[in-house]
C-alpha cells in the first residue's frame, strides 16, 4: 500500500504545470509540437508548512526522508485531482524556539 501525505500546506502554495512537448523546427520559423507520452502535463507544487510545532515539522520531514525521493506517495493537492508524487528537495527554517517552517516541492510522477 502506497503511503499518503496527510498534512495540509499553508494557504498560498503554488502549482506549476510544465507540458512535456517535442518541438521540431522547420525553415521560415515554422514548427510542429507533439505531446511526449500519455501523461504530458505533469504538475508540481511549491508547498510551505509555516510555523508548525517542531513535532509536526519533524513528522513532515521524517515522512519525506523515509521516501528519500525514491518512493512515491499519494497526496491530494488543495485543488485538482489526487496523484502520485515524489519530493526531491525540502528545507526547514526555525521560526521560534518551538516552531519551524518546512518548504518542499512535490513533483507528480506516473508509474506502472
Amino acid at each position: 500500500m502506497m503511503p499518503t501525505f496527510a498534512w495540509i500546506a499553508t494557504y498560498g502554495s503554488r502549482q506549476t504545470t510544465k507540458p512535456r512537448v517535442e518541438v521540431v523546427k522547420f525553415g521560415d520559423g515554422y514548427e510542429s509540437r507533439t505531446p511526449i507520452g500519455l501523461n504530458s502535463l505533469p504538475r508540481s507544487w511549491d508547498l510551505t508548512f509555516e510555523n508548525r510545532p517542531n513535532s509536526t515539522a519533524d513528522a513532515i520531514e521524517d515522512f519525506l526522508k523515509d521516501r528519500g525521493a525514491v518512493e512515491a506517495f499519494n497526496w491530494v493537492p488543495p485543488y485538482g485531482a489526487a496523484g502520485r508524487w515524489v519530493c526531491r528537495e525540502w528545507s526547514s527554517t526555525p521560526t521560534s524556539q518551538n516552531t519551524r517552517s518546512v518548504s518542499c516541492v512535490f513533483e507528480e510522477v506516473f508509474e506502472i
